[in-house]
């Protein structure tokens, strides 16, 4: 049951990133502008 209960999200997720594509961008945008941000931090400690 699990298993199927994986798999209807996960194509629920696909779903949603084929109608949101400018919403995608932009999550992955903050994501990486934020992992940027963390590893300038970590250089910054050193």
């Amino acid at each position: 049951m699990q298993e199927l209960a994986r798999e209807a999200q996960r194509e629920y997720q696909r779903q949603w990133r084929k109608k949101n594509p400018d919403k995608v961008r932009e999550m992955n945008r903050r994501y990486w502008e934020k992992k940027a941000w963390e590893k300038a931090k970590e250089g910054v400690k050193r």
